[in-house]
């Protein structure tokens, strides 16, 4: 990912936090707008990066469109062939399914974590799946 794209994400994403620690509704939706705008005017453009939408998906509110947010991210991912975001996306998925309380889809999430990141070099991502999946 070439480093405007990754900052403009993570400026985003900066607004966002910050207006959900101040309790700026306005601030955050806006905020959220933007990142939305980001994914969909990058989406199937060579701009396209499974960490936009992630991060979209993760500050998505409603739990059903956030799965779908993760979906695209996840095929965003598989087509550029970033096996660590696929596990965190998994990952992703895996929690907010254990938000939902649907044991039977974290577990399943949960082990395609596990196993996308068979092949990642990140060992404190690894360690994180195997952590969330000894909780369950």
């Amino acid at each position: 990912m070439k480093a405007p794209l990754y900052n403009e994400i993570l400026d985003i994403c900066q607004l966002i936090a910050n207006a959900s620690a101040e309790g700026n509704d306005e601030a955050r939706n806006d905020a959220c707008k933007n990142l939305q705008k980001l994914c969909a005017t990058n989406q199937d453009s060579p701009k396209d990066h499974p960490l936009q939408w992630e991060a979209l998906g993760d500050f998505t509110e409603d739990g059903d469109l956030a799965m779908d947010i993760y979906e695209i991210a996840l095929a965003s991912a598989d087509k550029l062939e970033l096996p660590t975001f696929a596990a965190s996306i998994y990952l992703a998925m895996a929690q907010r399914q254990h938000e939902f309380e649907e044991t039977e889809k974290t577990i399943e999430y949960a082990k395609q974590a596990e196993i996308a990141s068979e092949n990642i070099d990140s060992d404190e991502l690894k360690q994180e799946i195997k952590a969330f999946l000894a909780d369950l």
